[in-house]
């Protein structure tokens, strides 16, 4: 079992109720992804990489409860919450899977991740866009709500160290604050524009950031080009 399994399984209960502490433009961030789904009204099947809790696929079925949900995870106590999340929903289906080194199985109209990919390093992103890639259907979106490294050295530390501030002005207890504080030392940031970049090699045809708040970012990716945005 590796650390960022072991992290994530330790937190899994409380991990839902602490991340408008740990995110602070929490409801921003998830629903970004709002505007981008309207605009697919014929999309049918999603996956989720990374999963975790199934906290991104809540947002998401909360808008769009017609689509079919298939969520993956490394960690199975978060894939547990998931699970006990979507209790007696149809149309949701769970695997262990780990998205670093295993393929990603079916193939759909959406593939969404939050908070997730950012604790690989840029050569497996890279890898694993080109995965995601082949697994949407022509036509699909991606749609990724993460964190990233700031464009330069002194807005990276500004963006940090705003967010250390916020957490420990949250309300969480000591204990909840600094286990958060241990876990982003597991993280890899990326560039933001390095990872656009790596869509794009990929062979997505329109890639874009959609929202930004310092660090928390969700950018999204087209497999081929809409020639109608409306």
């Amino acid at each position: 079992m590796n650390t960022i399994e072991v992290q994530f399984n330790e937190i899994a209960a409380k991990y839902d109720q602490q991340r408008p502490c740990l995110i602070p433009c929490f409801d921003d961030f998830y629903g970004a992804a709002n505007a981008l789904l309207a605009n697919r009204p014929r999309a049918r099947t999603v996956l989720d990489v990374g999963a975790g809790t199934g906290l991104f696929s809540y947002f998401v079925y909360q808008q769009r409860p017609d689509l079919e949900f298939t969520l993956v995870d490394l960690a199975p106590e978060m894939l547990a919450v998931a699970r006990q999340r979507f209790a007696g929903l149809p149309g949701f289906t769970f695997q262990e899977l780990n998205f670093a080194t295993q393929p990603l199985p079916g193939r759909y109209d959406v593939v969404i991740s939050s908070l997730a990919i950012h604790h690989l390093p840029d050569t497996e992103k890279a890898t694993l866009y080109q995965r995601i890639y082949e697994a949407l259907n022509p036509g699909g979106l991606f749609i990724n709500a993460d964190q990233v490294l700031g464009r330069t050295a002194g807005f990276d530390a500004f963006n940090r160290q705003h967010w250390a501030r916020t957490v420990q002005a949250s309300g969480l207890p000591e204990e909840a604050i600094e286990r958060a504080f241990e876990r982003i030392k597991l993280d890899d940031f990326g560039m933001l524009e390095a990872q656009l970049r790596m869509l794009e090699t990929a062979g997505f045809q329109e890639v874009d950031c959609v929202y930004k708040n310092l660090n928390f970012v969700v950018f999204a990716a087209v497999k081929d080009t809409i020639t109608n945005w409306n």
